[in-house]
């Protein structure tokens, strides 16, 4: 709620006197969204800072915001890109509306962790900006000409923030990033997004190992990352007939319950997981009757391919990415603090047992007879 907050109202109150005097909103240069590159053996800062257009009505002066232009500035380190910032930059910076935090492949693998940490010292700086790793450097998706926004940064956010509520994407902001790292965490996922066709494109999770990049996951194959991470995932499973092949059912699911719990025997760590799904039915490819039987085989697709898709996908972290980007550990920690304490959570984490368990109900029958209603 804090978040909604800030992003609704920041903006407006400091472009207006009633934050701080004329002299005052005039000398600052209010950034909106950062780009971190690593190019050339140089830190490369880029972003958006909001363009302030000076207006009178009466005795009272006002600022607009026609639009926004775009920082650059390189360094050796942190320290001395915003010493070059700020010699070429006319007005103070002010971090306080930074809405995102882009970084660039190419930085995300040397490490994102210094830059999160900058991000937590600074007084400006708020916790709670979106981060996001891009497959273009940034300096190249904030040239990107767009109707959509006044801002990239604003576009950006605003996609990743709509894809969220719907259960389709997950969006850690620094604070979170950081109370992984503080835990102990070594693996955590972030938004991966691209340029297309002129146009910002939400592409997938990028995996981070000790905050380095070591891998994507693509849009794709991100509905079982969304199954036990999402808050209230709604997604698209295609079903194949049971009967007839070249038919398919497309079903739209979400969670009506999901219990993830923790054991530990014989000194291995047991993750259990739970899911009740509700589907329901959106089209068939070709239009035929289904009956009782064919029902409940549905059902059982569903949960097997599900069941199926989690499992594969925690195998893969335990044995490519060996890392725990599902928060296993925060829960583990909870249920069995004594244990979790006496444990390496890194290494019991990759060989822990996985139990998967699905059940679905699909819960529009009568709409899927093909038979119309009188």
């Amino acid at each position: 709620m804090y978040k909604k907050i800030i992003c609704i109202f920041l903006i407006p109150i400091i472009l207006t006197t009633g934050c701080w005097d004329s002299k005052d909103i005039n000398d600052k240069a209010i950034i909106i969204s950062v780009g971190v590159d690593y190019v050339n053996n140089l830190i490369e800062f880029t972003g958006e800072i909001v363009k302030l257009t000076k207006t009178s009505q009466d005795t009272e002066t006002r600022y607009e915001t026609p639009g926004v232009y775009n920082m650059l500035a390189y360094g050796k380190n942190f320290e001395e890109a915003r010493v070059n910032l700020d010699s070429i930059n006319p007005f103070d910076p002010f971090l306080g509306a930074c809405r995102i935090v882009m970084f660039s492949k190419n930085y995300a693998k040397l490490g994102i962790e210094s830059y999160l940490n900058r991000v937590d010292s600074l007084y400006d700086y708020r916790k709670t900006v979106l981060t996001v790793v891009t497959r273009e450097p940034p300096q190249e998706i904030f040239n990107i000409k767009t109707d959509k926004a006044i801002a990239i940064g604003f576009l950006v956010d605003n996609l990743l923030v709509q894809l969220e509520k719907k259960g389709k994407c997950i969006c850690p902001d620094v604070g979170d990033l950081l109370s992984d790292i503080a835990f102990g965490s070594l693996g955590y996922i972030m938004p991966y997004i691209g340029k297309e066709f002129n146009d910002i494109k939400y592409l997938g999770f990028a995996v981070l190992k000790d905050s380095k990049l070591i891998d994507i996951i693509d849009i794709a194959d991100t509905n079982p990352l969304l199954y036990i991470l999402a808050k209230n995932p709604i997604l698209v499973e295609l079903i194949p007939n049971p009967i007839d092949n070249k038919n398919n059912y497309s079903f739209r699911t979400s969670i009506g319950k999901r219990k993830i719990s923790t054991t530990y025997k014989n000194d291995t760590v047991i993750i259990n997981i739970k899911l009740n799904l509700e589907a329901e039915l959106r089209y068939q490819y070709h239009i035929k009757k289904i009956t009782n039987n064919m029902i409940r085989d549905l059902e059982n697709k569903i949960s097997s391919k599900v069941s199926n898709e989690i499992f594969n996908m925690i195998t893969k972290a335990q044995k490519e990415f060996q890392c725990d980007i599902f928060d296993f550990g925060k829960k583990f920690k909870s249920e069995h603090y004594h244990q979790f304490k006496k444990i390496n959570w890194e290494d019991a984490f990759l060989t822990a047992k996985i139990n998967v368990t699905t059940n679905t109900k699909i819960i529009n029958k009568n709409l899927k007879s093909g038979e119309k209603k009188e």
